[in-house]
């Protein structure tokens, strides 16, 4: 296994792991959509949905165009 696939499968590892997280937060605290929409500032969602994207964007990172 070289490299990237190994960091591939720590970011998935991380992502799956995070998923849980929410999954776990969401029983014990129910499911706010005005929270997810709008989240506050270091609320769970918030550090949920920027720990996502991070992940998301190294995984599969926006496709840039040369002109």
């Amino acid at each position: 296994m070289d490299a990237t696939d190994q960091r591939s499968n720590e970011l998935i590892a991380k992502k799956i792991a995070l998923q849980e997280t929410f999954k776990m937060y969401t029983a014990e605290n129910g499911f706010s959509y005005e929270e997810w929409i709008n989240p506050s500032n270091d609320s769970f969602y918030e550090s949920y949905k920027k720990d996502l994207a991070d992940i998301d964007n190294e995984l599969a990172p926006a496709i840039t165009y040369q002109s």
